[in-house]
């Protein structure tokens, strides 16, 4: 069998489930990768097939969408000539982890796909939104990476087609530990900014990943580079994650059993719509990392943490059922047979 699997490479969600996934599905059979966007702060670790600019939201220092920058960034005539060239009847199974490129050459060409998402989840009404929906943003949930058929993954069971969050492998392999510190990855934000604020919680040491090059610390605050490994060993052994409110970097804090302060990016309506979620089972959101925030911060660093929730193991069986269902030439999302909830 000849896979495609195509992933969005400016959110490190997407890579983290990319890296456990892939491996898996080839396990059945040839695997091309193809990746678009370059935004991400993690090694993909699988060798690259295709590599696209894709379509991007693009943000400013503080954590705000940049509307202007993204419409400048997004190269639409190139984005349109890579629909054109991508060869995607060549492949038996085609897999989507809310990737454009791939989806628009696949409905161009009737090829049938299956969106493996996050995002796929907000394709169910049932999934949560704040009381004013904003209508362009529901508009790029559902058009942005158009599917034939779509999988969804979230918090809780929004749907019939959304399952818990995969947590990869090598997260399910670390024993948690509590050193004392907090791990904080807001890469929308400027390093500098975050250590200041921070250094006002001077009991409080805090170990931030960002996008700089080098190492350097600010008393209580240590900034380091992203990396897989260094972000993953100060998770296992912090007290608690302060993150932007995506998906896989909560959902792995809670099953490490760890507390969970998410954070929006500002205009950004599905982390706006992860936090309402995340809020569901406990965690905290706040709706900016500023100084005006500082007392829940400090709410939060002192509050207890939460009982652990263990997603199930379900990534191997899922992929199994996805490939069989391409043999058969059945429904990609038939996800009848899974019981994990």
């Amino acid at each position: 069998m000849k896979i495609l699997y195509a992933f969005q490479g400016t959110g490190n969600g997407h890579v983290a489930r990319a890296r456990d996934l892939i491996p898996r599905f080839a396990q059945y059979g040839s695997v091309d990768v193809l990746i678009a966007g370059t935004e991400s702060d993690l090694d993909v670790g699988v060798p690259i097939r295709y590599k696209f600019h894709g379509l991007a939201m693009v943000y400013d220092k503080h954590g705000a969408v940049s509307y202007w920058r993204s419409l400048w960034k997004n190269k639409l005539v190139q984005f349109c000539l890579d629909v054109l060239r991508l060869p995607v009847k060549q492949y038996d199974l085609v897999i989507i982890d809310f990737e454009a490129v791939t989806s628009y050459a696949c409905k161009l060409r009737g090829v049938k796909a299956l969106q493996l998402s996050h995002q796929a989840a907000y394709l169910s009404p049932d999934a949560p939104r704040p009381t004013k929906k904003i209508w362009h943003w529901e508009w790029v949930l559902r058009n942005m990476s158009p599917a034939t058929y779509a999988i969804g993954f979230h918090f809780q069971a929004f749907g019939p087609k959304v399952l818990p969050p995969i947590i990869r492998g090598e997260i399910r392999l670390l024993t948690p530990m509590d050193y004392g510190h907090y791990t904080v990855y807001l890469p929308s934000y400027d390093s500098r900014f975050i250590s200041r604020i921070l250094q006002g919680f001077p009991t409080t040491n805090f170990e931030v990943f960002a996008k700089d090059k080098a190492s350097f610390e600010y008393t209580n605050v240590s900034v380091k580079p992203a990396s897989v490994q260094g972000f993953k060993e100060s998770l296992r052994t912090c007290t608690g994650l302060i993150c932007g409110a995506g998906f896989e970097a909560p959902a792995e804090a809670v099953h490490l059993g760890k507390k969970v302060l998410v954070i929006p990016i500002k205009g950004q309506y599905e982390q706006l719509c992860n936090g309402l979620a995340a809020e569901k089972i406990g965690l905290k959101m706040i709706p900016e990392f500023s100084e005006n925030f500082k007392p829940e911060i400090h709410e939060f660093l002192s509050a207890p943490t939460l009982h652990y929730i263990r997603w199930p193991d379900y990534a191997d069986e899922l992929v199994k059922g996805i490939v069989k269902n391409a043999e058969k030439g059945v429904p990609l999302d038939d996800i009848s047979s899974l019981q994990v909830w």
